[in-house]
């Protein structure tokens, strides 16, 4: 399959850091293109952001924008970064919950999402500035005018508008380092390639230039002979499998097809087999499953357009015709047909009485992949059927979370699976594919869409089922360690557990494994000193809490390494206390509360340890009598 989802999975996530690499290696492809006004080239304008610092760059989708962005964001000396936005409501985040003191000093790339009609995005905006400001940074803004309409109404931004790229330019540069073994400028003008870049946007031209490097093969080729075949790829064989398949009514051979389109490059014994095996999944007769008057390897090999080299190996001699294949067959099948077909797919690297076959199913996920990027409209209905059918497999899971992940960070089918994901994780019914969803958005997903994530996450815990709630548990141990998730990961951990539905006990079994150790307790306590909106969550849950039982099992283990931490700092003694005190309260079972907590001290440091352990003997002490002045039936 043409990239594995690994590859993919890399370049989206280079993409989305704006890594140094990648900025790099965008500059030195970049393809000249004007900025306004004024006419300036790449270099003049990015001395426009460093001196002015934030530029509204105007320019519509479609256009090659994001690479002019980026452009600019690498005349700059600092680490650079992409402000998130609130994908699901398809507008800005509000300023204060984007993380900025995870950034530090950066030059930040905001995208203001197209089409939005903010009657607020002035105000947006100058928030925005406002706080790079104060960071000492630099921010690029891409809008475009349906958005904006007036953007040098916008203080305190520099607007500059961008041309796209010159068309013929953009593809000699994406071909350049193929210039040493064939004669790229001549290609360019051999039809049809001319006629395929009249109109194409930047992203199609990259399709081309792809489609191109793969009809190659041979660069004594005649040039007629690759451009022709480049451009039958970039337009996905359509009328050449169309013509195919009028001619090849024969099931076993349209079969063989199919297989190989998923495993090309593999052994053709394991493709007949494989074959065999989808003639039994869609029923077909036996002549069609095999037997000595049925079409061979050979004789199916030529009939595909593959060819089987000194090894055993089988691989099609169209270039990009398996994804082309597997594409048609989407669009011209019925879903029911599509079910089966992915189910015998996600059946492909199950060995008997072993451990699946890795290699496998990561031809099977790339080919997944493939065809969901190459389909118009593009969807992710069968990523359900893979998911489902390997999730067992501990070998497998990470293959499937990065089958998920580089779907739902795909330009082409993103939208619709961080949509799908979101759907799941409300109303499916299969444990498997929830669990799925949580491990995802544990991942590279919440980099890119960290709002998304913590929804679907949201979403999960209020499901209530045990082995979900682990992997949203996982999920949010995962994202606690990354300093960029930690803040707004612990404000909705909180506001589980000040929840009176299922989500209660999962936040608190949350903040226990956010404070697994003393040392990860004394950080938590460290974010919760600093912020009076979290401690007004926690009050609230452990109103609750000890209006109940009081704590239990994890939980409970977890306030023990709170007052241990606190033991050795005061400022943290006095966060506990105030916590208990608001919580203990006044009116209907305060009493109560007040003497669950008492319990809890003396369960915490009992009296027969206060000989080896007087620091903490203090501590509970100093504790409990601030307790038992708070408590209204004692108190004077």
């Amino acid at each position: 399959m043409v990239q594995n989802v690994h590859n993919w999975l890399g370049r989206y996530r280079a993409a989305r850091e704006l890594s140094d690499a990648f900025v790099q290696e965008t500059i030195g492809t970049f393809v000249e293109r004007f900025y306004g006004p004024g006419g300036l080239p790449r270099e003049a304008a990015a001395g426009i952001l460093r001196e002015r610092r934030h530029v509204l760059l105007v320019a519509e989708p479609g256009t090659g924008r994001r690479t002019a962005a980026v452009g600019l964001l690498g005349g700059v000396p600092s680490p650079r970064r992409e402000i998130p936005t609130d994908d699901d409501q398809q507008r800005l985040l509000p300023v204060d919950e984007v993380p900025w003191s995870s950034y530090g000093p950066s030059a930040y790339l905001l995208t203001v999402p197209p089409g939005s009609r903010n009657g607020r995005l002035r105000e947006l905006l100058i928030a925005y500035r406002e706080a790079v400001e104060k960071g000492d940074s630099y921010l690029v803004v891409l809008v475009d005018r349906k958005s904006l309409e007036r953007p040098e109404d916008v203080p305190g931004f520099t607007v500059l508008t961008v041309t796209a790229p010159e068309r013929e330019k953009l593809l000699s540069q994406l071909l350049d380092d193929q210039r040493a073994r064939l004669d790229v400028d001549t290609l360019l003008r051999t039809p049809p390639i001319p006629a395929m870049l009249e109109g194409a946007t930047p992203a199609q031209i990259a399709r081309l230039s792809h489609r191109i490097r793969a009809a190659v093969g041979n660069p004594q080729e005649p040039l007629a002979e690759i451009a022709g075949k480049s451009v039958q790829a970039y337009q996905n064989w359509d009328e050449e499998l169309a013509t195919w398949f009028e001619d090849n009514v024969d099931a076993r051979t349209r079969l063989f097809l199919i297989a190989l389109a998923f495993l090309q490059g593999g052994q053709a014994t394991n493709v007949l087999h494989a074959m065999e095996k989808l003639a039994e999944k869609l029923s077909e007769p036996a002549n069609v499953r095999g037997g000595i008057g049925a079409p061979g390897i050979r004789q199916l090999a030529k009939s595909v357009n593959a060819r089987i080299d000194d090894e055993h190996r089988i691989v099609f001699t169209l270039p990009s015709y398996n994804v082309a294949i597997l594409r048609f067959v989407h669009a011209d099948q019925s879903k029911a047909f599509r079910t089966r077909l992915w189910s015998w797919a996600s059946d492909l690297p199950m060995r008997r009485g072993g451990s699946p076959n890795v290699r496998v199913a990561g031809q099977v996920a790339s080919a997944m992949l493939a065809v969901t990027l190459a389909l118009p409209g593009a969807d992710a209905p069968e990523v359900r059927t893979l998911t489902e059918r390997w999730w067992g497999y501990q070998t497998l899971r990470p293959l499937v979370v990065d089958l998920m992940t580089a779907v739902a960070m795909s330009p082409e089918a993103g939208a619709a699976m961080r949509g799908r994901l979101n759907q799941w994780a409300v109303q499916s019914g299969s444990v498997t594919l929830l669990c799925a969803v949580a491990a995802v958005c544990g991942g590279e997903l919440a980099d890119a869409y960290p709002q998304a994530v913590l929804t679907r996450l949201n979403n999960l815990a209020g499901r209530g089922i045990d082995d979900v709630t682990d992997g949203v548990v996982d999920a949010v141990r995962s994202l606690w360690d990354r300093p960029l998730h930690r803040q707004a990961t612990l404000r909705r951990v909180v506001d589980w557990t000040a929840a009176q539905d299922r989500r209660h006990d999962v936040g608190l079994r949350a903040l226990a494994a956010i404070s697994e150790t003393r040392d990860r307790a004394g950080f938590l306590l460290a974010e919760l000193a600093s912020d009076a909106e979290l401690q007004a969550g926690l009050v609230q849950a452990f109103t609750l809490l000890f209006t109940g039982e009081g704590p239990q099992g994890e939980f409970r283990e977890a306030l023990f390494r709170w007052l241990d931490a606190a033991v050795e700092g005061p400022a943290y003694e006095d966060l506990i206390t105030g916590l208990m005190v608001r919580a203990g309260g006044f009116g209907q079972g305060a009493s109560s509360r007040f003497a669950r907590m008492s319990a809890l001290l003396y369960d915490w440091q009992p009296l027969a340890r206060d000989a080896e352990a007087p620091a903490a003997r203090e501590a509970r002490d100093r504790l409990n009598e601030r307790l038992h002045r708070a408590n209204p039936l004692v108190a004077p």
